[in-house]
């Protein structure tokens, strides 16, 4: 019986390890899949990768990436499915130190002026000036940001917890999830597929 009870206690801690993936470098847990529903949709996602965002040779934050119907494929084809709308993409970022707010938004300022031509700037600026907005606070260490790419070029932001109004532009989404997985990522982009490059 005791070894009954001692079998029942495991169990959901063996489970619950084995669904959590560990980013080594700052050694953040990630689910190796998400689900959630929008609307009337229920998606599921599957991580494709894990990486580290460093500034200064600084430990920013880990970061995990999921998509929807994930299958194994070629690098090309898993940046060209992250980067495009479609499929339902989540970033999640659990931060590895505290980061106040306007170096946050000075960050998302440099980013999209480095991934976007000057056309792309100026037709996602209203877009961009609302998901500024979102950053009010300091984030501490151990806060958590989520953000998902809907089909339909919808973004959905959660952070430190609140959720936020939609973002509904694709041309958008797409320079944000650039920042991540584009070919001037902030993060090794290669780690961030890795999951289901062959």
């Amino acid at each position: 019986m005791r070894a009954l009870i001692i079998l029942l206690v495991l169990v959901p801690t063996l489970l619950l390890s084995q669904t959590m993936v560990k980013e080594p470098s700052t050694e953040k847990n990630f689910p190796s899949s998400v689900a959630f529903k929008s609307g009337s949709t229920e998606y599921n996602l599957n991580l494709t990768g894990l990486s580290v965002r460093k500034k200064y040779f600084f430990k920013v934050y880990g970061i995990a990436h999921y998509l929807q119907d994930a299958g194994i494929m070629n690098k090309n084809d898993a940046f060209k499915a992250c980067l495009e709308d479609g499929k339902a993409k989540q970033v999640t970022m659990d931060f590895a130190r505290d980061v106040d707010n306007k170096s946050i938004i000075d960050t998302y300022n440099e980013s999209f002026k480095e991934m976007a031509t000057k056309e792309e700037l100026a037709s996602v600026q209203s877009s961009l000036t609302q998901y500024l907005g979102f950053f009010d606070k300091e984030v501490k260490e151990n806060q958590t940001y989520v953000l998902r790419w809907l089909p339909g070029g919808t973004i959905l932001a959660t952070i430190q917890g609140v959720e936020k109004p939609p973002i509904t532009n694709e041309t958008f989404a797409r320079i944000l999830w650039s920042i991540w997985l584009g070919p001037d990522s902030v993060v090794d982009r290669d780690d961030l597929v890795a999951r289901i490059v062959k």
